[in-house]
């Protein structure tokens, strides 16, 4: 008998054991899910008021903390209703039956064994990831990126706009075959040929406009070859995804920090028209504004790059070189290109997808030649009939502000679909017309007047005098009532 009751003592034991050991992880798990969420509701409460995006939709970051902290304070208040309710003598009254058939399915639930949770769960991830793959590396990797880079706004700017570097970079230019050998031999020559940081950046992106053609055949085909840097370092061909990774390849192979980055352009700035409409109809969802260029740190500061559209035309000659997207300040970039994850603005105050549409279209000569938009204001305006744009310019300002219209529907017309260095010629004037400017010392009104109600897209330039070789410097759009 004493055998017996030893031998029970002992497994009562051994079961009040693994039940403590039982109770001690659910608690640590408890403490740790608390504190993760603590942590992650701080972090919004402390975090500028910036977008964060939950599928298609920008919220900020205040609301979100708002809403879950009302979501968690409702539902602890639904399961302390549900116990005290099933806690109390009396039975639930015919209207809380809902909420007493949640409780003991919940409570069921606490029966199943954590291996067949474990498993269901681990099914149910797996179902939705090959759903949508992107759900989980997408977040994987901007939270990777977000802790190890803590990205901030520069407080230093970059020699942008290389008014004394306007030119590719001379190591670039006489580089030769047996140094082009790998990414590697071509990054640590012009590493070592280099020392100014600036410049060493300058250099690897003139070496990637100068080697790499835009694979126009992917636009045209929907055939995507493979985009990682090797390749792209071998058949110098490529899409903005093969740019920026032999970018991002060259940079990290002498030590610099260097990040892929993920986004969209501007819905009228997105290469549309290069894509045939069957390709266009066989992808009625596809999002053609989405886009990758780099950030890089120079100077223990972030500053942007994008090789891609620095390489508009892939065979233009040296002398049309062009390093408009290359360390822009970011209220530059931030006019033509959107992050998927908001930091990578480097903006004080990130700006959310509706806010980026609704902006105005101007290049980076507009900020180059210190131009300030007086009106309008907003990208797209009502008008009756006649649109009335004001330009301010600097003291001592030797160009014209020119315009072009033409209605948006008939010609697709966009800062991209006049590659003439003059669009102002009678062959370019078929379905366009010109916009009138009045000139004055600080202030250029100009006055474009539409035949039609309809919606108009406006071209603004910048004129040389003498040549009347033109820039781009901002695309705008009316509504003739």
């Amino acid at each position: 008998m004493s055998q017996n009751l030893e031998s029970d003592f002992l497994k009562a034991a051994r079961k009040l054991k693994q039940k403590n050991r039982k109770v001690l992880r659910q608690r640590i798990g408890t403490f740790s899910l608390i504190s993760a969420m603590v942590a992650g509701l701080v972090y919004l409460l402390f975090k500028d008021d910036s977008p964060f995006r939950i599928g298609s939709i920008d919220v900020s970051s205040k609301i979100l903390l708002l809403s879950i902290l009302g979501l968690v304070l409702i539902l602890s208040s639904v399961i302390y209703f549900i116990k005290f309710q099933a806690k109390s003598k009396s039975h639930l009254r015919p209207q809380f039956s809902i909420f007493r058939s949640v409780f003991l399915q919940i409570d069921r639930l606490r029966s199943v064994k954590s291996k067949y949770l474990l498993g269901f769960s681990l099914l149910l991830i797996a179902i939705i990831y090959q759903a949508n793959p992107s759900l989980f590396t997408s977040s994987s990797k901007d939270f990777i990126s977000r802790l190890r880079y803590s990205p901030t706004p520069p407080s230093l700017t970059s020699p942008w706009s290389w008014k004394d570097h306007e030119t590719i970079h001379p190591i670039v230019a006489r580089l030769t075959p047996d140094i082009e050998k790998s990414i590697k031999s071509v990054a640590e020559y012009i590493a070592q040929q280099e020392s100014d940081p600036y410049l060493r950046i300058k250099a690897l992106h003139d070496y990637v406009i100068s080697r790499v053609t835009y694979d126009l055949n992917v636009l045209q085909t929907g055939v995507r070859p493979a985009q990682d840097a090797q390749t792209v370092f071998s058949t110098r061909k490529a899409v903005c995804e093969g740019y920026a990774n032999l970018f991002m390849a060259l940079g990290r192979a002498i030590g610099v920090d260097v990040v892929f980055i993920e986004g969209k352009v501007r819905r009228d700035l997105a290469p549309v028209g290069l894509i045939p409409t069957t390709i266009r109809l066989l992808s009625p969802n596809y999002d053609w504004t989405l886009h990758a260029w780099n950030a890089v740190k120079v100077a223990d500061n972030w500053q942007l790059v994008d090789t891609t559209w620095d390489d508009g035309d892939s065979a233009k000659p040296i002398s049309s070189y062009s390093a408009d997207y290359l360390m822009p300040p970011p209220e530059v970039m931030i006019t033509s290109h959107l992050p998927e994850q908001s930091d990578w603005q480097l903006l004080h105050h990130p700006k959310s997808q509706d806010s980026f549409e609704k902006q105005l279209i101007l290049t980076p000569q507009f900020f180059a030649e210190k131009l300030e938009m007086i009106s309008p204001i907003a990208y797209q305006t009502n008008i009756q009939r006649a649109a009335l744009i004001e330009v301010k310019k600097p003291l001592n300002y030797q160009k014209r502000i020119e315009a072009l219209f033409a209605k948006r529907k008939e010609s697709g017309f966009s800062l991209w679909s006049l590659p003439d260095s003059n669009p102002f010629t009678q062959e370019n004037q078929t379905d366009v017309k010109i916009c009138q400017s009045q000139y004055d010392t600080e202030v250029t009104l100009i006055s474009c007047e539409f035949p039609e109600i309809g919606d108009y897209q406006v071209l603004l330039f910048s004129v040389e005098q003498g040549n009347n070789n033109a820039s781009p410097i901002g695309q705008l759009r009316f509504h003739a009532l």
